[in-house]
């Protein structure tokens, strides 16, 4: 087997930002890639443009090591331009993997991007000044690069729809040495710590708009009376904060709780102490709380829109995300049938199980070594 030396694009393990899904997706592939690197033939090269800050173990980046070499850029300014071109030139790469659409403006080798949706294109809302970036840089990545990645059929579909380009579709995948159902002893751990309710519905994902939190409230408040739970919605402010933040000084409500970011470590013992998930979104690219959601045998109320349906199955309760009356429906049925909630945990073990970073991995690889073999490559700073 010929050896591969392949650039990855480390920003996300140095951003020193709580992790989101992107982040996590980089985190995710690199250790499976450095524990393939042996079988594969590969040479790993990690491109950081600042030194990655310390982390718990299971978002740290892999330690160099034997076919595994950190490239950390000397200055911030110009990375992107020039210098980590320069730096892939010097490392002889065959390919380089983006994991996010934001291209080295100088790219000397075959070019392998993730998109993870084009949700700001498919959706009828006003862009913040990161989506159009995001898309600027995506519009980019599909002219440039050699190949692409898709996360979902449905981001696949997009690509298709707005690029004109195929892809390959290689899912995210779960850990399922890490999420599964946590010990009763690490549940109450949690629950002293952060004062949680003893039953409760929850949300994971950052606040933004297109994860639909408005319409959750307004769902759980139409039922709140006839329920015991709490509404815990877990993750940092994003694009749709203020509304979220807004709505709850005009209108407070004791069993509507904001916890901010958890840890990935903690994520286990929540889920399993919730008596379901809630994932509404409008739109989603993958939506990985679903899975690990699931390996934690935690029901699922989800959207029929987008990946999401594509990700759930057969193993969630999924309602029209835009329908508040529907949505309240799911959540009564989810937090009162207990065979309903029994039935989706059995099988969304099950739906866990067909998600693997080890075979995406291995997937992943395979694309590398066919857009290295297409020799595309760019020179120029453009």
């Amino acid at each position: 087997m010929r050896r591969l030396r392949v650039g990855f694009d480390a920003s996300g393990l140095a951003s020193g930002k709580p992790p989101t899904g992107l982040e996590r997706y980089s985190f995710a592939l690199i250790r499976q890639l450095a524990a393939l690197r042996g079988d594969e033939g590969l040479e790993l090269f990690l491109y950081f443009p600042n030194p990655p800050p310390q982390r718990t173990p299971e978002l740290s980046a892999p330690p160099p090591g034997k076919a595994l070499h950190w490239r950390i850029a000397p200055a911030v300014r110009g990375w992107y331009r020039a210098g980590m071109g320069l730096r892939m030139g010097l490392d002889r790469l065959d390919v380089m993997h983006f994991p996010a659409p934001r291209l080295a403006r100088f790219c000397p080798a075959p070019a392998v991007v993730t998109i993870h949706d084009l949700a700001a294109m498919s959706l009828d809302a006003a862009l913040t000044v990161k989506e159009r970036q995001y898309l600027a840089d995506a519009r980019d990545a599909g002219r440039r690069a050699s190949a692409l990645i898709a996360v979902s059929a449905s981001a696949s579909a997009e690509i298709a729809r707005y690029f004109g380009r195929e892809c390959d579709i290689i899912h995210e995948g779960v850990d399922l040495e890490q999420f599964q159902p946590a010990s009763a002893d690490a549940i109450a751990a949690l629950r002293r710590e952060h004062g949680l309710p003893p039953r409760y519905i929850l949300c994971v994902g950052t606040l933004q708009t297109r994860k639909n939190h408005l319409r959750l409230m307004d769902a759980f408040e139409a039922i709140q009376d006839r329920i015991p739970h709490t509404l815990l919605i877990v993750g940092r402010d994003g694009s749709g904060a203020q509304a979220i933040h807004q709505r709850l000084a005009e209108r407070p409500n004791s069993r509507i709780r904001l916890l901010g970011f958890l840890p990935e470590a903690q994520l286990p013992a929540l889920y399993s102490g919730a008596d379901a998930l809630a994932l509404p979104s409008l739109w989603e690219g993958f939506g990985l709380p679903i899975l690990e959601a699931m390996a934690c045998e935690t029901p699922v109320l989800t959207s029929n829109v987008s990946s999401l349906i594509e990700v759930a199955g057969d193993a969630a309760l999924t309602v029209d995300p835009t329908n508040t009356g529907g949505m309240a429906d799911g959540l009564y049925r989810l937090a009162t049938d207990e065979a309903l909630r029994a039935a989706l945990r059995q099988r969304g073990r099950a739906r866990a199980r067909q998600f693997s970073w080890a075979e995406n991995a291995q997937r992943t690889v395979a694309v590398y070594r066919r857009a290295a073999a297409s020799g595309r490559r760019l020179w120029r700073i453009v």
